[in-house]
């Protein structure tokens, strides 16, 4: 099941093209959690079903970044 704060992650996330100022800073201020905590749980979203369930565009966009060799930090 997926909890309240992963649902305010992907909502973030998906969000965050919207946003103004350094996307570290706004983690930080908007979710209280370091960009290393973040990325490292949007990484285990990914293969997340009820995750997908939720936001399945964000979640596919993520993954592409991932098999492309991207690095997800910074990503969005």
């Amino acid at each position: 099941m997926l909890d309240d704060m992963d649902m305010v992650l992907l909502d973030f996330e998906r969000g965050w093209a919207n946003a103004t100022g350094p996307k570290d800073r706004m983690i930080e201020l908007c979710l209280g959690l370091s960009s290393e905590a973040y990325y490292a749980r949007l990484r285990e979203l990914i293969f997340d079903a009820p995750a997908r369930a939720h936001d399945p565009l964000t979640l596919r966009r993520l993954e592409r970044m991932l098999d492309d060799g991207s690095c997800l930090e910074g990503a969005g």
